[in-house]
């Protein structure tokens, strides 16, 4: 399993155990790099900027990871004391209350890269960013003003999105009604990704496409987890 940050694990398992606790289904789950660490199959830059292959790439000083931490800290106890609330309202919140919940917690926390990071390590991040989304960039905010997309396509791209993130919460729901095994999770919403990505693809113009690999820099090497 790929490696993700601890604010992704803590923030994803509560969602999942929250939307358990709420609909009255067992069941647990996990994340992966380039899974369930995502916001709509975009990558969080926050979380991205946990990775070691990153750090490494953006050569992170010392006090730059120590920084890190200490907004890793500070938003993963934000997101307990937000779930607490949640768990304690006496409502059960649905999985699209919760996941707008978590996406908002998460663009909080991309916003505190730029205070950790110099200018020219936040746009190698973007860079980074890009090429693992994708076409799937294409959702951010900041990268459709780059792209020019127009308002037809910004309609098309939020009903593909809102497309794919109804698909992978029937999958959720189906793990917890042990519909399917827990350990299926991963491979269905990874097609789902991809279908997207392939969707967003056909949205988009061959200028948009070229200028979005324009903008991905040079070459990302991943690297893999350490086993143990």
């Amino acid at each position: 399993m790929k490696s993700i940050t601890k604010l992704a694990v803590v923030g994803l398992l509560a969602i999942a155990a929250i939307a358990a606790h709420a609909q009255g289904f067992g069941g647990g789950g996990q994340g992966r790099r380039g899974g369930f660490g995502r916001m709509g199959g975009m990558n969080s830059n926050f979380i991205l900027l946990g990775r070691e292959d990153v750090q490494e790439d953006l050569a992170l000083t010392s006090d730059q990871k120590s920084a890190y931490k200490d907004a890793q800290d500070n938003q993963q106890e934000k997101m307990r004391a937000q779930f607490e609330e949640m768990r304690n309202s006496g409502t059960r919140p649905d999985p699209t209350t919760m996941r707008d919940t978590f996406a908002k917690m998460m663009k909080e926390a991309d916003g505190e890269v730029a205070k950790i990071l110099k200018p020219e390590q936040v746009k190698r991040l973007k860079e980074i960013s890009i090429q693992l989304d994708g076409n799937k960039a294409a959702l951010k905010e900041d990268i459709q003003k780059d792209l020019t997309i127009t308002d037809a396509q910004k309609a098309q791209l939020k009903k593909l999105q809102d497309a794919a993130q109804a698909a992978n919460t029937s999958v959720m729901e189906k793990a917890r009604n042990r519909e399917i095994q827990w350990t299926e999770v991963q491979d269905i919403t990874k097609k789902n990704d991809k279908a997207l990505n392939d969707e967003i693809g056909k949205v988009l113009t061959a200028a948009q496409k070229t200028k979005l690999t324009e903008m991905s820099g040079k070459k990302f090497v991943e690297k893999e987890e350490e086993k143990g």
